[in-house]
């Protein structure tokens, strides 16, 4: 797959192409890229999917700092391009593409990108004002000469697949649900930090994790059963999201994850961390003495949880792209 941001980084041939922000690359993300990618193989054409960046709720300045993504832009490029994608295509939102009208920009894709086949989703809004829709590409498609598949909503369990129900699943601590949405673990990329050794004190040494993305999603505090790649190589483990109200009292949240059977020094290294399983909240014990028998008890309950799991499937799970 390439990424390109201009027309003339094409190599002129038609495009089947989707367009939308795609953040998580969800179930019904999913079926507009598998469309794309079939149809443009059964077309003659070649397959493209167009993405906005940054999130126009950053151009726009409406509750930037409520802002978060289930993707980076990395992760995003690294898992379309896994479903047999030609081009990705990365357009800068800014204020003047904001104005752009629904119709004009439809022009600029037909004529400039060569777009011959559009797919939707039923609810895809474009063009300034949220004005395009399904009904507006059916419109435009005579006189401009492409054709257009629109796809219905995806449902789990009779919910609408969303990244906002994502994102609403995770931050409430309903990881199943979110995991199922998506078709993957959630995913958490980033760089080891240094921490304050108190978890290798007390016998569960653990890697504190700084995101590769300020912005990405972090959910619900708790403790996780989880996946780890480290170069290359997949463990079991669990995750600790919050506050550690035993050990400190300070307000800042952290990332820890407990690595099973590793003992090397992880400082600096890039991780990358599939959330299985949410075991329980985060909770402040009496003593260390029993937050040390809840870890034992938490390991355990990783353990069973991860039995099943096969680590070498793993190894295509891990999309991302690291900095």
């Amino acid at each position: 797959m390439i990424i390109i941001q201009r027309p003339n980084q094409t190599r002129s041939k038609e495009l089947a192409l989707t367009m939308g922000f795609f953040d998580g690359v969800h179930l019904g993300h999913r079926e507009l890229v598998q469309e794309v990618s079939q149809s443009a193989v059964t077309m003659g054409l070649e397959s493209a999917v167009l993405t906005f960046w940054p999130h126009p709720r950053l151009v726009l300045h409406k509750d930037p700092e409520k802002l978060r993504f289930l993707n980076t832009l990395n992760e995003k490029a690294k898992i379309i391009a896994k479903m047999g994608i030609d081009y990705l295509i990365v357009q800068e939102f800014s204020k003047e593409f904001f104005n752009l009208d629904a119709a004009e920009f439809i022009k600029i894709l037909v004529n400039d990108y060569k777009v011959k086949y559009f797919v939707v989703g039923a609810d895809h809004r474009f063009g300034k004002g949220g004005a395009g829709n399904a009904n507006l590409l059916n419109k435009l498609s005579g006189e401009m000469d492409f054709t257009v598949k629109v796809l219905p909503s995806l449902k789990v369990d009779g919910i609408d697949v969303s990244s906002t129900k994502i994102r609403d699943a995770l931050l409430s601590g309903n990881l199943n649900l979110a995991n199922q949405m998506l078709g993957y673990p959630y995913l958490i990329t980033g760089a080891v930090q240094t921490g304050n050794q108190i978890g290798r004190k007390i016998g569960f040494p653990t890697a504190n994790i700084r995101p590769n993305d300020p912005l990405k999603l972090i959910p619900k505090e708790g403790v996780y059963a989880v996946i780890i790649n480290v170069n290359g190589s997949i463990y079991k483990g669990m995750l600790n999201i919050g506050y550690r109200p035993t050990l400190e009292t300070n307000s800042k949240q952290t990332i820890e994850v407990n690595i099973f059977d590793f003992e090397e020094d992880l400082y600096h290294t890039g991780i990358e961390i599939a959330l299985i399983s949410r075991l329980r909240d985060e909770k402040r014990f009496p003593s260390i003495e029993h937050l040390k028998e809840q870890l034992v008890i938490d390991k355990q309950n990783a353990l069973e949880v991860l039995k099943d799991q096969k680590t070498e499937s793993f190894q295509n799970l891990f999309l991302t792209l690291r900095p």
